[in-house]
């Protein structure tokens, strides 16, 4: 098959979003991945669960550097105004925290947006293999459609010819139970009927339909 143009930069110029993300994708290819779309998922699958936990460590550090913040002017307050030495330390640990803060939200920052750029490079590997895994399975189910269709006739056929022997058999018989009835007269039809039919559970009304 030809080779597709689909990079980072086409995922992000046309908002292709997350593929192992949409329900549609996940109803069509879930049971149908190619070896390749495997490996590809599985890797994905891996950056975006780091995504995930740098993503909460990021908000988890915001919302410490919040607290630690407040708590800073706090005890900056409270020793100011009450000279206590005892404040010092606990304002030197928030501190000191803040700073070490301060030096991982940066890091975080690059490692998510080489995260970022990773994971638009698998989405769109995973993009390629996809184009040529549909159409593998639209090759494999046309080809599976013709077989069926051939079946489909053959049933017809065998339908139709059952359904012409049930109507000759029908007619047979009405021919057959006329016929009698004719030689042998009603009165004689009607004890032969109750020994003859009723004995093999044969409804005569159905032979007279």
């Amino acid at each position: 098959m030809k080779d597709i143009h689909i990079d980072s930069d086409f995922i992000r110029k046309n908002r292709i979003p997350i593929l192992i993300y949409t329900p549609e994708w996940i109803q069509l290819f879930s049971n149908f991945k190619s070896r390749s779309m495997e490996k590809t998922v599985s890797k994905l699958e891996g950056l975006l669960s780091k995504q995930k936990s740098l993503e909460q460590e990021q908000k988890d550090l915001e919302r410490r550097k919040k607290v630690l913040i407040n708590k800073i002017l706090h005890i900056s307050n409270e020793l100011n105004e009450s000279k206590n030495q005892a404040f010092v330390g606990p304002l030197e640990e928030a501190q000191n925290e803040i700073l070490q803060i301060n030096e991982r939200l940066p890091q975080i920052l690059d490692e998510l947006h080489t995260l970022y750029e990773d994971i638009d490079q698998l989405n769109a590997i995973l993009l390629k293999e996809t184009v040529k895994r549909t159409y593998e399975l639209i090759n494999e189910n046309e080809q599976g459609l013709e077989s069926v269709q051939r079946e489909i006739n053959r049933l017809r056929e065998t339908i139709m010819e059952l359904i012409q022997k049930k109507v000759d058999m029908e007619e047979r018989v009405k021919r057959l139970y006329s016929y009698l009835h004719d030689i042998v007269g009603g009165d004689e039809m009607e004890v032969m009927d109750e020994e003859m039919l009723e004995a093999n559970n044969i409804d005569k009304n159905e032979i007279l339909r």
